[in-house]
């Protein structure tokens, strides 16, 4: 059974080798089917097929670009597109943060003028009031200095107050008020102090 298969198999492919090797000879005949395509052909069939060479490009023929599709095109412009967004989003947000980097510094150094102005206010107006202070304070010594018996004022002045106090104490005195206490310094160490401060007197007076 096998062997009549393989005989019946062998003659169908004889049958059909013979119809080709007859095919092939009809081309030739006519003209179809030169020497080299029959070679290419016979090469084929024994699998020793060549690879096809490429066609020879004529002087002056530029070889063909392929050219984008629609789809590609279209894609192209959507990347461009996008990447154009893309920019103008950074440059937008850029400019963004450098505006407000801008008021914030603007809003710092307003606030910074405007602390230092209190300051100075404040130092101003601390001053003022011990400058009040002070005279109001001299203005009471110097109303005790000028009510006590000149004597005693003396001995207080003397004993208990700067030189510089002395001399603007006394300044600041009514002449008759002063001419009591320095009358009153009778013994060598008043008159040497007193003579000390009446030359600090004059000394402001010629000034």
């Amino acid at each position: 059974m096998v062997k009549r298969l393989y005989h019946g198999l062998a003659l169908v492919a004889l049958i059909n080798l013979f119809a080709l090797i007859g095919f092939v000879g009809f081309l030739v005949a006519s003209g179809r089917l030169d020497e080299e395509r029959a070679q290419l052909i016979a090469d084929v069939l024994r699998g020793e097929g060549r690879e096809a060479e490429p066609a020879p490009v004529e002087p002056g023929d530029s070889p063909s670009v392929p050219q984008p599709s629609r789809a590609e095109i279209a894609e192209t412009q959507a990347k461009k597109e996008f990447f154009r967004l893309i920019g103008e989003r950074l440059e937008s947000e850029i400019r963004q943060r450098q505006e407000l980097n801008d008021s914030v510094q603007l809003e710092v150094l307003r606030r910074l003028e405007e602390i230092d102005r209190k300051n100075q206010r404040f130092v101003q107006e601390r001053q003022a009031f011990q400058e009040q202070s002070q005279q109001e304070g001299f203005q009471q010594v110097l109303d005790m200095y000028s009510q006590m018996e000149p004597e005693l004022a003396k001995d207080l002045l003397r004993g208990t107050t700067k030189d510089a106090d002395v001399v603007r104490i006394l300044m600041e005195m009514d002449p008759n008020r002063r001419r009591n206490i320095i009358n009153a310094c009778q013994d060598e160490a008043d008159r040497l102090w007193i003579r000390r401060i009446l030359d600090q007197v004059q000394k402001i007076d010629e000034r």
